[in-house]
């Protein structure tokens, strides 16, 4: 009997691209699914099951009355600042936790998401954690851990398992100097991706590896920067449209197929949940930039860190960043 070895669906996707403060987060997901029936050849690609079909039992693309399955979608879809963290911050806790063991805090929770992340935090003040911080945010943890069961449950029923689950978090020091070497936003963005894309292709490259990536800055050609980047694969393009590029990574006879769509959150659950994770981790350190500034100013109001308001805030916190001689390039994106 021959076992056919499962495929990997992998997503990446962003958050923070466009705002004035506070950091860009760059996430991953990848799902092993069992491969399909019929098997191409060996450099062609396999056509991936739709994860939220496998997981319709505790899963939904849309938001329920009964709430009573994890909503999936581009964060867009699932978070509001009106509605709060709440829906969010369940699936993406409930994900992370199907995937490994539950976190008590934001700490350990960082830790094992973004564990690069968590040295860095204690160079800026106003990522301290908030006097009585509480985890989950707005959720309870009892409600999570059985949802998180049920999830658990019926992944093993599908044969899908979400086996990475991970975010590059970018403060503001590191993100401007990335951007004076890149001396593009575009450009800067990619090579955050890239880094994910290099983890993938260590871990999974020799595996049916599909990876499935929202558009980055807006590019629409990848083909130079990926040979330049994996210079030990043969690259392939296959497609570059408007709508979406394609290419295939070879290697040993291995090969690796990685697109770049529009909306892709909406169209690959490893994507979306890429998405929500990053989301939950910015909001997560702006509730923290937000308080620690209500320490300094009590009066302050607070900011989600986009331009125009990220422009008021500045202006409002002006005077105690010189009075705390707290420099521009800690606290303020370049670009």
């Amino acid at each position: 009997m021959v076992i056919i070895p499962p495929m990997i669906v992998a997503g990446i996707d962003e958050a923070g691209y466009g705002p004035l403060l506070g950091p860009l987060v760059v996430g991953c997901c990848a799902f092993e699914v069992p491969a399909p029936a019929v098997r191409p050849g060996p450099t062609q690609m396999a056509e991936p099951p739709c994860i939220w079909q496998a997981l319709a039992a505790a899963v939904s693309r849309r938001r329920l009355r009964s709430s009573r399955k994890l909503h999936i979608n581009d964060s867009k879809q699932v978070y509001s600042p009106s509605l709060g963290l709440k829906e969010l911050e369940r699936s993406v806790l409930c994900l992370a936790a199907s995937a490994g063991n539950w976190c008590d805090d934001l700490h350990a929770f960082l830790d094992r998401v973004a564990p690069q992340t968590v040295g860095q935090l204690g160079e800026y003040p106003w990522y301290a954690p908030a006097a009585r911080e509480r985890f989950p945010l707005e959720q309870d943890a009892m409600g999570l851990q059985l949802f998180t069961n049920g999830l658990k449950a019926q992944m093993q029923r599908s044969g899908c398992r979400c086996v990475h689950f991970e975010a590059r978090v970018v403060l503001e020091r590191p993100l401007n100097r990335l951007f004076e070497t890149t001396r593009n936003k575009g450009n800067a963005l990619f090579s955050i991706a890239a880094v994910h894309l290099d983890r993938l292709l260590r871990l999974y490259g020799q595996q049916d590896l599909v990876i499935y990536c929202d558009r980055q800055g807006g590019r629409e050609h990848y083909g130079a920067v990926l040979r330049q980047m994996f210079g030990d694969w043969s690259l392939e393009i296959l497609l570059e449209t408007p709508e979406r590029s394609d290419y295939r990574l070879i290697r040993s006879g291995r090969a690796v197929h990685i697109t770049f769509r529009q909306s892709a959150e909406s169209q690959c659950l490893a994507v979306a949940a890429a998405s929500m994770l990053c989301k939950y981790l910015r909001e997560a350190l702006m509730r923290r930039f937000n308080a620690w500034w209500r320490t300094m100013l009590p009066d302050i109001r607070p900011t989600a860190g986009y331009y125009s308001d990220g422009m008021r805030f500045l202006g409002d916190i002006d005077a105690k960043c010189r009075e705390l001689g707290i420099a521009r390039d800690s606290l303020v994106r370049s670009r």
